[in-house]
């Protein structure tokens, strides 16, 4: 009787978490550690591409923010901070899949701040 208690709770639990997985699949969250190597890596691989695209001179300064989303990869949604004459603020979205080693900028705009 205890086993088959402990495997009915088993069961609730799995699908529990099962049940909150689906709900977070596809959404983004919250980057918990923006000095992350790998997440600085991101916001300096977006500033080079955007340099690169249009010409730019902007110097990676820090992240301010960041998300990430699950895909069939990971998209970064990052607050990017730049130091050059005027300091600016940009929210860059770089889509990574590591196991096909793509690495592509997908938008990088300008932030208001006020």
């Amino acid at each position: 009787m205890r086993f088959e208690l402990f495997s009915l709770l088993l069961v609730v639990f799995m699908a529990f978490v099962a049940a909150r997985e689906q709900i977070l699949l596809g959404g983004y969250s919250p980057i918990k550690n923006l000095n992350d190597p790998h997440v600085i890596d991101i916001a300096k691989f977006a500033v080079t591409e955007f340099n690169k695209q249009i010409g730019a001179t902007l110097k990676f300064d820090k992240v301010i923010k960041g998300e990430s989303q699950v895909v069939s990869g990971t998209n970064y949604r990052l607050i990017i901070t730049t130091s050059n004459s005027v300091p600016n603020t940009y929210q860059a979205v770089v889509y990574e899949n590591p196991w096909e080693h793509v690495r592509n900028l997908t938008s990088f705009t300008i932030v208001k701040t006020n």
